[in-house]
């Protein structure tokens, strides 16, 4: 596993995406790979595999898109799966339910294909990564009774801060 550079790459065609993590998946990372599945998915792209046997950890803005994201293809008419999870994500998914409504395949066949780091010059602005943030929490909070527990101060005080940036000065 790779810790000291996070990245995304990916092998595709017109239908389909594997998309290897590697480093560390979190709320730094996660609009780079949000902004590529909604380009992805506009152009007609199917089937995502996420894979995470590289992925050095992850956290609940890249769990929380993993469930907004396959919401997404499934309502397209495609699919976005997590493949090879190492054994701190497949955990880490477990606990909080994204297994449950994200399709996960712990041993399947890599594509042999030529992979390209995905493109990083999206910039995102402050405000697009805090609605992602936020979004990403509100996918895992409505999964389960726990997630809502655990997740909803954080949005309490998520979109206190967010209201507070619309406000004119």
């Amino acid at each position: 596993m790779n810790i000291a550079k996070s990245r995304y790459r990916i092998a595709r065609n017109t239908t389909m995406v594997y998309v290897r993590a590697e480093g560390l998946a979190n709320m730094k990372t996660a609009p780079l790979l949000h902004s590529f599945l909604n380009s992805a998915r506009s152009e007609g792209v199917k089937s995502v595999y996420i894979d995470l046997s590289d992925c050095a950890g992850m956290d609940s803005t890249f769990m929380g898109l993993l469930v907004g994201n396959a919401q997404s293809f499934t309502d397209a008419g495609g699919r976005l799966a997590v493949v090879k999870p190492n054994e701190l994500c497949l955990r880490l998914l477990q606990q909080l339910g994204v297994d449950e409504v994200v399709t996960v395949v712990p041993d399947v066949e890599v594509p042999s294909a030529e992979y390209v780091d995905i493109d990083t010059h999206t910039a995102v602005d402050a405000k697009s990564r805090a609605d992602l943030v936020r979004q990403a929490h509100v996918n895992l909070a409505s999964l389960n009774d726990g997630n809502k527990a655990k997740f909803s101060a954080f949005l309490k005080a998520l979109d206190a801060d967010l209201s507070k940036k619309k406000k004119p000065s």
